[in-house]
């Protein structure tokens, strides 16, 4: 019995051993997540792997450059490929390019030869080995083959032929001097994204969401309707991002974006033009941006169709519409200013003219004049279901009722209306797009009578010379002048109304680093770089 309780007396002293030394482990423990988590320097802090999550309106389809149009599909491209230029981060300006795939480059003293020197050791995605002037060549050659159908090849066709002296040598021969060129071939544009030939033949027709290119980040999975999930490119040429990897998330309804950005689901995101929306979002902790460039909102006039075959009721229209009091009832100064002319005020080559006066006893002078002394009844017109153009058209329909004009609307979706005023089927046309900021784009897409039938909604015919001339002076003085004497002669015709200039509207949350000043985009969302961070 005494060997026995010595035994019950070691085990129970043992046991109250353990118990104190576990909990002085535990307590130790408790003591150490503390230290940790006021130091926030967890192992799992320190491993966290980040991941930015992008609120997107729709579905990236076209992730293949050549053929990408939409604010998803840029949006996604901008992260995965590069031009041989870009637009220095965070800005939008013809002066702020600078190169990107390319080291350097010179334009001939006759503007009609371009030399471009390469950056040397860029590599592909998943293993395609060098980037080399043979991948330029064959990227821009296809993009002018009519066969390959993309909507650039209108931009390009200035191209003569790309040659390639060594493999890291580009030559451009253009048809004709274009001191826009540099333009015309940023990497921010789909236009200007290099592309590998062996990736897009081997992926065949699943080209379109089989990506590769030699940019920040590249695929890692895609969903339809889902998401797009992107993965840092450690081999990245400028060094290896800062993010671990990018979803790119389909939402299309404002009000889930909101909560998601709340919750820290999303952070980053596009925002709504409404002026209560824009008040509510500014009260919360969210950096809310207004980038340029702006979007210059312009009224097409067909002046071949009767009654608008007639100055004066154009005249009459242009006069009839206070946009003012529309700037003041939907958006909020940040977001809205009247426009000053045919072209967008962050142009190269944009004349300040102003607006058409807003005076209705005008207007309905002139009508009388016309012929239309009791007003008159324009053809039915096909508005755009977005809230952009609707609210817009719906505000201009209720101007023009005051002054006598009537004009029914019919509303399209966004691909209907697109097609039915390129087929003419409408006498005004409400139309907005954001260009590379250098005017020969906008004025060859809108006034040019090449452009009759696809873009000139408005059929204007009476400056292709000057348009002609401008596309070709070099000297920037002297193609300045030479806009500014077309954008006269255009509010002179009276063929489009300059409405308003709208700035998109992105938002994102605290713990974003973008890592550049962020002064303007060129994709419809914030811009993402190997410096983009998140805390």
């Amino acid at each position: 019995m005494k060997t026995s309780k010595k035994w019950l007396n070691i085990s129970f002293a043992l046991i109250l051993t353990m118990v104190l030394v576990l909990t002085g482990c535990s307590s130790s423990s408790e003591t150490s997540k503390e230290t940790n988590s006021n130091n926030k320097s967890t192992d799992n802090d320190t491993n966290k792997v980040k991941v930015l999550k992008v609120a997107m309106p729709g579905n990236a389809t076209r992730l293949d450059p050549a053929f990408a149009a939409s604010a998803p599909d840029l949006t996604v491209n901008q992260t995965l490929y590069n031009g041989l230029v870009r637009f220095k981060p965070g800005t939008v300006t013809v002066d702020g390019i600078e190169g990107d795939l390319a080291e350097s480059w010179e334009a001939s003293d006759d503007g009609t030869v371009w030399t471009f020197k390469l950056r040397k050791g860029v590599q592909w995605h998943f293993g395609y080995g060098e980037l080399k002037a043979s991948d330029v060549k064959w990227t821009y050659e296809r993009l002018l083959n009519p066969e390959t159908g993309s909507p650039y090849l209108e931009d390009l066709k200035i191209i003569k032929e790309v040659q390639t002296p060594d493999d890291y040598t580009v030559v451009f021969q253009l048809h004709r001097p274009d001191p826009s060129f540099l333009p015309r071939l940023l990497g921010d544009d789909s236009a200007g994204a290099i592309v590998k030939k062996e990736a897009i033949e081997e992926a065949g027709k699943d080209s379109m969401v089989k990506p590769v290119g030699t940019g920040p980040f590249m695929l890692k999975e895609y969903k339809l309707n889902e998401k797009v999930a992107l993965e840092k490119n450690k081999d990245f040429f400028r060094g290896e991002p800062k993010l671990d990897g990018i979803e790119f998330i389909t939402m299309a309804d404002q009000n889930s974006v909101d909560i998601a950005m709340e919750k820290g689901e999303i952070h980053l995101a596009t925002g709504n033009a409404d002026k209560l929306w824009v008040e509510k979002t500014e009260k919360k902790d969210f950096t809310i941006d207004y980038p340029d460039p702006p979007l210059n909102w312009l009224l097409h006039l067909d002046s071949t169709i009767k009654p608008l075959d007639d100055i004066r009721v154009r005249k009459a229209i242009a006069h009839a519409i206070d946009m003012e009091k529309f700037v003041k009832e939907v958006y909020t100064s940040k977001v809205a200013t009247l426009a000053s002319g045919p072209l967008a005020s962050n142009m190269e080559g944009h004349a300040d003219l102003g607006n058409y006066k807003y005076d209705p006893e005008l207007s309905k002078k002139l009508l009388k004049e016309a012929g239309y002394p009791d007003g008159l009844e324009l053809p039915p017109n096909f508005v755009n279901t977005r809230s952009s153009y609707l609210n817009q058209m719906t505000f201009i329909q209720e101007q023009l009722r005051q002054v006598g004009i009537k004009m029914e609307l019919t509303q399209a979706d966004i691909p209907t209306y697109q097609a039915n005023i390129r087929k003419g089927l409408n006498n005004i046309s409400l139309y907005t797009k954001n260009f590379k900021p250098h005017a020969a784009f906008p004025v060859n897409f809108f006034f040019h009578t090449g452009s009759i039938g696809k873009t000139n909604f408005s059929k204007y015919d009476k400056s292709d010379s000057l348009i002609e001339q401008a596309a070709q002076e070099m000297d920037p003085a002297k193609s300045k002048e030479l806009y500014e004497e077309l954008q006269k002669q255009i509010m002179d015709n009276y063929s489009i109304v300059p409405l308003i200039e709208t700035k998109s509207i992105l938002f994102r949350r605290p713990e974003v680093k973008l890592g550049y000043d962020f002064k303007g985009t060129f994709v419809y969302s914030y811009p993402i770089y190997e410096t983009t961070d998140l805390e």
